[in-house]
């Protein structure tokens, strides 16, 4: 999960496919437009479907006394996860789709290996090492079945690395956040400037949905009580040009 502190001391915990609807929201309103329009929208979209399972059951942090954070897991776990979430895109929502996803993880691992945002540990790095290996095969045979160049996924991966960067800056309450192409930098909690501003409509509302626990849970059977039982708030953001 996604969690940010509240200053009345609770959490809002966005499931990370969850997230990924505001990404869809966004991209339907991007100025530079992605082609085809329908299947990279639906992309951005469903981006996350590889954590749907983890989020149906989410571990405990001992640490922290709430679910494991979505930047908590080493890339030996997540690599797996991932390459699962890329067969489901691929069976539910076509090729391209489970082409961005796939490319989307490449995008994520290069960024955790050149910035350390995945934690440590060999088992890591040879994770997703490994993945970006893969990749490049796998990457190849889906181009090719679709009759498509690599500029022009390389152009709709980026895409949808910006509008998640921006989602994620959103849910995570992280002000101000790079998001690549874009600085988002917070006006009030849920409004926020884009800079530059790479929509193609003067501002935009998103919504999406997460839950609100406490601080801490005592443990395990705790936080899978709290989960159950959680307040789910609609989370609505603003965005507008700086």
């Amino acid at each position: 999960m996604i969690l940010w502190p509240q200053p009345d001391g609770s959490v809002l915990a966005t499931p990370q496919p969850a997230h990924a609807v505001l990404s869809g929201q966004l991209m339907r309103v991007l100025a530079s437009a992605p082609e085809p329009f329908e299947p990279v929208v639906t992309a951005a979209a469903q981006h996350d479907c590889a954590w749907m399972p983890w989020e149906a059951a989410p571990q405990f942090d001992a640490s922290t006394g709430l679910p494991r954070g979505f930047n908590a897991l080493p890339g030996s776990e997540h690599v797996p996860m991932w390459e699962a979430g890329v067969r489901l895109a691929l069976a539910n929502w076509g090729l391209w789709a489970g082409l961005l996803v796939l490319r989307h993880g490449s995008h994520v691992y290069r960024l955790g290996i050149e910035h350390h945002r995945m934690p440590p540990g060999d088992g890591s790095l040879l994770a997703m090492e490994g993945y970006l290996a893969r990749e490049r095969d796998w990457s190849a045979e889906l181009m090719a079945r679709l009759g498509v160049e690599e500029e022009q996924v390389a152009a709709n991966s980026r895409r949808v690395a910006l509008v998640d960067a921006i989602a994620l800056g959103l849910c995570w309450g992280r002000d101000p956040f790079d998001c690549g192409e874009t600085k988002l930098t917070r006006t009030s909690a849920f409004t926020a400037k884009l800079d530059p501003w790479p929509l193609s409509v003067p501002a935009v509302e998103l919504e999406t949905e997460a839950l609100r626990l406490p601080a801490r849970f005592a443990d395990a059977a705790a936080m899978r009580a709290g989960i159950a039982e959680a307040p789910r708030i609609p989370l609505r953001f603003r965005l507008e040009p700086a």
